[in-house]
């Protein structure tokens, strides 16, 4: 055969081959949970359970298991063994989600939480010592939710996940805002829902990183005047980690 016939069938052999392994979904299928939707490899299957306060299950391919809760008291991804893990926000169906990756693939908890579906429902899945992140990342982004609009999924990739040892917007509340604000009534300072409920994500982050920049707005301002204090300043606080209280908080 000759050199450049032979060349050119290895050029076709490599291209068809990164082809496939860069989209594994071409032999993925669909499970129906009713409630959602999601894709996996071939090979996996529904697990039915019985919930009491909850939808619960999982599904299986007979080595590995994941498990959701779909409810108003799915829990939330906390701090457990947090120099193991790496965590990120991502979009899943059009709603804000946390994730945790273990760092060492197979060794450690990897969780998806999203604090608000619908009204006020909740949900997580999650797995433990499962080898294959970067796959079952894909089968949680692929979770379609009923009357959510799908087509606000942003990409998830590895480069979202950071080392972050606290974890989650209710672990972030914990520690920067509840000692001296509740979520519903007033202590030192004024309920929190009041700041969530009448401005929005980017205000928020400004007021808490760079107090300035919100200085002349009325209800920051109506607010000093009323508790006589100024609110902390956090100039480490992503809009991420912004993001992730706020999600914790609208999912109360």
């Amino acid at each position: 055969m000759p050199l450049h016939i032979r060349l050119f069938l290895i050029i076709i052999i490599a291209k068809g081959t990164v082809s496939c392994n860069s989209n594994p979904s071409n032999d993925w299928q669909t499970l129906d949970f009713v409630a959602f939707k999601l894709k996996t490899p071939m090979g996996w299957s529904i697990i039915k359970e019985e919930g009491a306060d909850s939808y619960v299950g999982g599904l299986t391919n007979g080595k590995d298991t994941l498990s959701f809760d779909y409810g108003l008291y799915s829990a939330e991804i906390d701090n457990r063994e947090y120099e193991k893990h790496l965590y990120a926000q991502d979009t899943i169906n059009g709603l804000i989600a946390m994730l945790q990756i273990p760092k060492v693939d197979g060794s450690g908890y990897i969780i998806m939480s999203i604090p608000h579906v619908g009204k006020e429902d909740k949900f997580s899945i999650s797995g433990t010592n499962i080898k294959g992140t970067d796959t079952i990342l894909q089968i949680f982004k692929s979770i379609i939710f009923k009357n959510i609009d799908p087509t606000k999924n942003s990409k998830l990739t590895r480069s979202k996940f950071k080392k972050f040892p606290f974890g989650s917007g209710r672990t972030l509340y914990y520690y920067y805002c509840q000692a001296c604000h509740a979520i519903n009534k007033i202590v030192d300072g004024p309920r929190i829902e009041e700041l969530v409920e009448n401005r929005s994500t980017d205000w928020i982050h400004k007021f808490l990183t760079n107090r300035k920049a919100v200085a002349s707005d009325s209800l920051y301002q109506a607010r000093v005047e009323l508790y006589r204090v100024h609110c902390f300043e956090f100039t480490n606080l992503s809009k991420q980690d912004v993001e992730q209280i706020v999600g914790y908080l609208k999912g109360k």
